[in-house]
């Protein structure tokens, strides 16, 4: 089920009394001290992704292990193509 249908997803607020922003890290959100690690290379203020960089200054995206595909891995190392599975909505004529 999609969230269009009702499914529930679980998100965890920020712990600080008042406060209805998601929660990063800690249990807190960013306004109240969450620490987001930022690109490492000089003058870079986008959010490290893999390591200490961002997706510009070379942190790599997981690829499809199947040979000559290049698609974005989704699940156990494959794309959707190659057998990743996704969970889809069960409600009746619903393509999500």
């Amino acid at each position: 089920m999609c969230i269009r249908h009702g499914a529930k997803v679980k998100h965890k607020k920020c712990s600080s009394e008042g406060c209805t922003n998601l929660a990063l890290n800690g249990g807190v959100c960013k306004r109240h001290g969450a620490k987001i690690k930022r690109c490492s290379f000089e003058g870079c203020e986008n959010q490290a992704r893999d390591g200490e960089v961002c997706m510009r200054h070379g942190a790599k995206e997981k690829r499809c292990s199947f040979e000559g595909c290049a698609n974005q891995a989704r699940a156990r190392g494959v794309c959707k193509m190659h057998g990743a599975k996704v969970k889809l909505c069960s409600s009746e004529g619903c393509t999500k």
